[in-house]
């Protein structure tokens, strides 16, 4: 049987941007004792105050979502992307797109993989239709609850995830997520390739 755990706000860890240009909230780093620098998976919440460029993350591959209505752009490659709330958008983490705000402060979940080691399927899901999760083999899901409280039931019962809380899991059996029609949530499965580390009984404890 695979683990579950919530994260929540007392878990998270606030690291200044590479560039200086801001704070993120590290929701998780992996594998255990890994830093910004070293990591082969990061989970962290941004907010974003000011226009100016992300940081360089060569060898990652990053997705980003929007949270809230606040307007947010990339600029990549000389092209200007509109992001859309709730919509997962991936780039290569080694460029520094920049970022223009249109009203106010944006806010972000970012999940960031190390090329050759993971990969990441992220998608939205809402309380209207209630996602199933599972890890992939030998892999990790993830819940990010964006709003309302997420039930996630598993064999043993049912973990709560309340809005801003994270649920990583190991469990490859399917578990069911549920909320109110106005929840949202960010889910992610990892998959790890031939070159990842196994995700092991210690990595969350």
């Amino acid at each position: 049987m695979g683990w579950i755990k919530v994260l929540t706000a007392a878990d998270y860890r606030a690291t200044p941007w590479k560039n200086g240009g801001g704070i993120t909230q590290d929701v998780l780093l992996l594998p255990p004792g890994a830093g910004p620098e070293d990591f082969d998976i990061r989970l962290s919440l941004a907010p974003i105050v000011a226009d100016g460029p992300f940081s360089a993350f060569p060898g990652i591959d990053r997705h980003i979502t929007l949270l809230g209505e606040a307007p947010l752009s990339l600029e990549l490659g000389g092209d200007w992307r509109a992001l859309q709330p709730m919509v997962p958008f991936y780039f290569d983490g080694a460029l520094k797109p920049r970022a223009r705000l249109g009203g106010g402060p944006a806010r972000a979940f970012n999940i960031m993989t190390r090329r050759g080691r993971w990969n990441a399927q992220v998608m939205p899901a809402t309380g209207t239709v209630e996602p199933l999760l599972a890890a992939p083999d030998g892999g990790l899901v993830v819940l990010h609850a964006v709003s309302g409280t997420w039930q996630v039931g598993h064999a043993l019962g049912a973990a709560l995830v309340r809005q801003g809380e994270t649920l990583v899991s190991s469990e490859e059996a399917p578990l069911h997520a549920s909320c109110g029609p106005a929840g949202e949530a960010v889910v992610a499965f990892l998959s790890p390739t031939g070159r990842a580390e196994p995700v092991g009984p210690g990595w969350l404890s």
